[in-house]
């Protein structure tokens, strides 16, 4: 159980986790003063609970709660303010509680109580393909583990090509900018491919990946995928995206200029 609290006074933050541990609640807190900061974690890992402060500079907790919730759709949101007019905002984005600063033991446990015994609201899809920030795939909300940092790159380009072909030399030239296409290559190629297909063999999702001799490509059919999502439906409340798209590929950008431009 991960526990994620986020508040722009430093101090409130410790309190809060002084009190937790008070509590007996062991289980691992993350903290950020900065809004923002939080965002980019949620957008690669799972948080279970969030007790959100709601005055903050940069992005209130209401509009948070809903970005957060775009990532973590069954995160159990709590809270956290010294004023009350806020309560029937913060239940309209289904709050699990509300709790009223200085912190306070009982409340905080009070919360954090009924935020177990909250089921999931929907299940998790089983493959979920995650571009906005870093790259990465998910099977049953469990990060996939890749052999090689090469092998899931080339599954990372294979999505952003959006069920595309792409050709064993298409590859080469974008995996290994500026090497010459010869045997060498074409061989370290062929490695990572294996490489791929094993890590994929592993986690039993091998059918996302169509591979006819000298072209690759994905069956979109076998995944979700925030990147098509927002294809598909364009800038909607619903939209993942916060600026980034794989972050950790420099080929990424062109794409993510696209994306850009949707928003802008």
């Amino acid at each position: 159980m991960r526990i994620m609290v986020v508040d722009d006074e430093v101090m409130a933050l410790e309190d809060f986790e002084d009190t937790c541990r008070e509590l007996g609640i062991t289980d691992e807190i993350v903290k950020f003063n900065n809004p923002l900061d939080a965002l980019s974690f949620v957008a690669m890992n799972k948080v279970d609970i969030a007790f959100l402060d709601i005055e903050m500079p940069v992005v209130k907790g209401i509009e948070l709660a809903k970005r957060i919730k775009a990532f973590c759709r069954n995160v159990r949101i709590i809270f956290t303010t010294g004023y009350s007019e806020y309560a029937l905002e913060a239940f309209a984005v289904d709050a699990v509680d509300y709790v009223m600063k200085p912190y306070e033991a009982s409340a905080i446990k009070r919360a954090y109580d009924k935020a177990l015994l909250v089921k999931d609201a929907v299940a998790e899809n089983h493959v979920f393909i995650k571009t906005f920030g870093y790259f990465d795939v998910f099977v049953d909300g469990k990060s996939v583990a890749f052999s090689s940092a090469k092998s899931k790159e080339l599954l990372a380009l294979l999505v952003d090509r959006n069920g595309g072909v792409v050709s064993t030399e298409q590859a080469i030239s974008i995996l290994w900018e500026g090497r010459k296409y010869d045997e060498t290559v074409q061989s370290l190629f062929r490695k990572v491919l294996k490489s791929l297909r094993t890590s994929l063999e592993e986690a039993g999702i091998i059918d996302i990946l169509i591979d006819n001799r000298n072209q690759r490509s994905i069956d979109k059919s076998k995944f979700v995928c925030d990147y098509y999502d927002l294809l598909e439906k364009g800038k909607s409340d619903d939209t993942k995206f916060f600026g980034k798209y794989m972050e950790q590929y420099p080929w990424a950008k062109v794409t993510e200029d696209r994306i850009n431009s949707i928003y802008n």
